[in-house]
């Protein structure tokens, strides 16, 4: 009786791995391509979002249809907030025709945490994605290094 609980419990075990391993590698495919902008592509529900640091060090974020294409953010709120060493920073931002872009540049002195907040509508729960602002460029796929898509980065 001991041992049919046992396989059970294996079997169980399992599938439950075989269940988060899918997940991950499902999730992890949704982000494995930039952006249109070469930015960093954040799976937020129901539309994606790019995030993007122009020339200027503007934060650009665009709302993102299933084909990756750059549509209106119908009604979304996006809070962007950088966490330097002197403190945190949330830039003003203002809205696009695909989105958002941040009023003022982010802070000069990288790398720091970036957390952005998407919230599909207003009052709806947010969802925080987190990503390691870094802007020197990849040596393999060229993107800014917080936008790389080069496996095991």
């Amino acid at each position: 009786m001991k041992t049919s609980s046992f396989i059970a419990s294996l079997r169980l075990s399992f599938l439950t791995l075989a269940g988060l391993l899918i997940a991950s590698t499902t999730a992890h495919a949704e982000t494995d391509h930039a952006g249109p902008n070469g930015g960093r592509v954040l799976p937020a529900e129901p539309q994606a979002v790019e995030f993007f640091v122009d020339a200027e060090r503007h934060a650009v974020l665009t709302a993102l249809d299933a084909a990756g294409n750059a549509v209106s953010a119908q009604g979304a709120q996006i809070t962007v907030i950088a966490e330097t060493a002197d403190g945190r920073v949330t830039p003003e931002l203002v809205a696009t025709e695909h989105g958002f872009r941040s009023a003022a540049p982010l802070p000069a002195a990288t790398p720091y945490r970036v957390i952005v907040q998407v919230r599909a509508e207003p009052g709806a729960r947010p969802q925080n994605f987190r990503l390691d602002l870094e802007l020197h460029e990849c040596g393999e796929c060229k993107l800014a290094e917080y936008a790389c898509i080069c496996e095991g980065h």
